[in-house]
């Protein structure tokens, strides 16, 4: 009933996004309804590129988890969903006489925009594909981020697999997930891969019941009854946007 309320609010939480993009030497794409396109590696390559891409998602994780406790915060219902990608791709202005915007192209902001969509569905702030996640744990240090392999999927509207895993804050700023759970959760999910579905089952757990992640992995193997199908590949189709 409130539509110029809700501008504001909506204005605030692109705010932001927009800040942290900035502050971490980003650029803003576009802005896709309440979503805010980012990038790095333009109009120059950045080798640090993909630590500051993590460290601007994990600020804005960050500060919208910092407004949902407050009562009286305008952003304090809100939710943030973030998903990163890397990958080549072709960035510029693009328009015409009467209007021009940089912009970005290419598979890798799809499938960063398949990521974002996810992590409403694998209930996860921060979403990252396979090749940051290897980048993550071989160029940024634990201090700064962690990573949690999450499972093996197939988005929607998409034909191939992706290994999907969540972009963590370090331990001590985020204890509620300590090292040994994250340990646990990919002992289950390798158990998970290897059609082991009653040690998955054990193990997930280990992990405290707040972590709302592995809640969609214990739902998919209870759905199965513990028992992998027989044609089943290890890979978990996600059916929705």
């Amino acid at each position: 009933g409130d539509l110029h309320g809700l501008l504001r609010r909506i204005s605030e939480a692109l705010g932001v996004m927009t800040r942290s993009i900035i502050d971490h030497q980003g650029v803003i794409a576009d802005f896709q309804g309440v979503s805010a396109l980012g990038f790095w590696g333009w109009p120059l390559e950045d080798p640090g590129s993909v630590e500051s891409a993590c460290r601007a998602a994990l600020a804005i994780r960050q500060e919208f988890a910092t407004a949902a406790q407050e009562d009286d915060h305008p952003l304090t219902d809100f939710r943030v969903g973030i998903g990163l990608a890397t990958g080549p791709a072709v960035a510029g202005k693009i328009g015409t006489v009467d209007q021009v915007k940089v912009t970005v192209f290419g598979p890798v902001v799809n499938l960063a925009s398949r990521l974002e969509a996810m992590t409403k569905i694998l209930r996860a702030p921060v979403l990252i594909d396979e090749e940051t996640a290897s980048r993550v744990r071989q160029n940024v240090e634990p201090s700064v981020a962690r990573v949690r392999r999450v499972a093996k999927v197939r988005p929607y509207g998409m034909d191939t697999a992706v290994e999907v895993s969540e972009l963590l804050p370090p331990e001590d700023e985020y204890p509620q997930l300590l090292n040994e759970h994250i340990e646990a959760y990919e002992t289950a999910l390798d158990a998970l891969l290897n059609r082991d579905w009653e040690t998955a089952f054990q193990w997930l757990h280990r992990v405290p019941a707040e972590d709302r992640v592995k809640d969609y992995l214990t739902v998919f193997i209870a759905q199965h009854n513990r028992m992998p199908p027989a044609d089943w590949d290890g890979i978990i189709p996600i059916d929705r946007k």
